[in-house]
């Protein structure tokens, strides 16, 4: 079995008008919206639909209120098996229905794992456009595509998603990962160590996002150890001060993407406050010998500033500690 994923041509369209009339005998309730257009194509011109199919993976000639995507052809040697939509970007109505990945078998070939051995074929065509995840969207009558995004959650990973329930008819939906993750959840314990309308951080540099932020200090937490040890032991390690430690600000999960790889963090938060001779200065120079010439520095918060944890939150609806929405660093040493 030579089984791929290729943009529509004219040479699989031999067994392409096979699978047609198949869909024409037996037709589903099911049906996605590129193979009615491909089945419309079989009654007018293939010329215009191949046009049209390659426009639209460019965004050319949209109709309103759709996005940009990509229909590929199930193809096992010169055979037709199926057919997927690959949708770049969700609108709000996406969301809710629909999704990123629509796709439908021949008949005659359903009940063979192809829908499962092309939604990984797809994933991979997502994760090259540069998607993470991809929300893939059912009825709950639909029990073999359900089957199939479950499938997907446990063997590649991803979550469900709650229901939606549009006209009456109830939507279920899940998140699915473009590529396997590996790796474990890390804990940390951080300091939050503020000096009127700054905080201790250091700069850091993702250089896949092209992008400069601060890290609040801290580190991961040894085996056999306290957060507040951990936490102690971190800062001593790293500018040789006794850090003062205050109240617990919270526990946060967070998932995030630093220089192209995935991270997965429990972070633990604490106010805390250094000795005065250590206070009183604007930058604190790392004593690690590795991480000589780095220096934590007192930087303001702002609303511009990329400050992560971003735990210090610039409005005032809000407590300044209740949401984190990423943790990058500039080496996992400095987190050992």
């Amino acid at each position: 079995m030579t089984l791929q994923l290729t943009a529509p041509e004219p040479k699989y369209l031999p067994s392409v008008r096979a699978a047609i009339a198949e869909y024409a005998a037996a037709p589903s309730e099911f049906e996605i919206h590129a193979v009615r257009k491909m089945i419309n194509a079989a009654q007018t011109d293939f010329i215009s639909y191949f046009e049209t199919v390659r426009n639209e993976s460019l965004g050319i000639n949209l109709k309103p209120n759709h996005v940009s995507h990509t229909t590929f052809w199930l193809v096992d040697n010169d055979k037709y098996i199926g057919t997927f939509d690959l949708r770049h970007t969700l609108t709000p109505s996406l969301e809710q229905v629909g999704g990123h990945i629509a796709y439908q078998i021949r008949p005659s070939e359903q009940g063979k794992g192809y829908a499962f051995a092309g939604l990984k074929l797809c994933l991979e065509k997502a994760h090259q456009i540069g998607l993470e995840k991809v929300l893939i969207t059912c009825t709950q009558k639909n029990l073999a595509s359900y089957a199939v995004m479950h499938k997907a959650i446990l063997e590649i990973g991803g979550i469900e998603a709650p229901h939606t329930v549009i006209n009456g008819i109830t939507e279920r939906r899940v998140w699915v990962w473009t590529q396997k993750r590996s790796g474990k959840i890390r804990p940390l314990v951080i300091a939050v160590i503020k000096k009127e309308n700054k905080v201790l951080a250091i700069p850091c540099y993702d250089s896949v996002k092209n992008e400069k932020f601060y890290r609040l200090p801290g580190g991961g937490i040894e085996f056999g150890e306290t957060f507040e040890q951990a936490l102690k032991r971190e800062i001593k390690e790293e500018i040789g001060a006794n850090i003062i430690i205050g109240k617990q600000l919270g526990v946060f999960e967070n998932i995030f993407i630093f220089n192209g790889k995935q991270g997965h963090e429990i972070i633990i938060a604490y106010e805390a406050a250094l000795p005065p001779e250590y206070m009183a200065q604007d930058k604190i120079a790392m004593i690690e010998a590795e991480f000589a010439g780095y220096f934590y520095e007192f930087t303001e918060i702002t609303p511009d500033k990329r400050i992560y944890p971003k735990i210090l939150r610039q409005d005032k609806k809000s407590s300044p500690w209740r949401r984190v929405f990423g943790f990058s660093f500039i080496s996992t040493k400095l987190l050992q």
